[in-house]
């Protein structure tokens, strides 16, 4: 499994169009071959920072993503960031859910 994280720090400005375009393109990536999930998620304590988060199936899920229009348009939106943007890929070989916390307590 392959996570894609992208953290914006998004122009108070610009915050609108971006949260729209974001929303505009989450469907159907969601819909994209290999796609385990594809959410946006804003920061708490920033208003303006934004985390897009993507879980592929495999590597290969990823690069035809990376190559996809739904992801140019999120290149073309973060073209409207000040800052760079973060972005981390992630391989992931295992992953564990609430047993890990029991095993780990008891």
């Amino acid at each position: 499994m392959t996570d894609a994280v992208i953290l914006m720090t998004v122009p108070p400005e610009k915050r609108k169009e971006i949260l729209q375009t974001i929303k505009a393109i989450l469907g159907a990536i969601r819909l994209e071959r290999g796609c385990k999930s594809c959410n946006c998620y804003v920061d708490v304590e920033s208003e303006n920072v934004f985390y897009f988060l993507e879980e592929w199936g495999t590597a290969e899920d990823l690069n035809a993503h990376l190559e996809s229009v739904h992801f140019h348009v999120l290149i073309g939106a973060m073209k409207l960031l000040k800052e760079e943007p973060t972005i981390i890929f992630k391989t992931i070989a295992s992953t564990a859910g609430a047993e890990a916390i029991r095993q780990a307590r008891s």
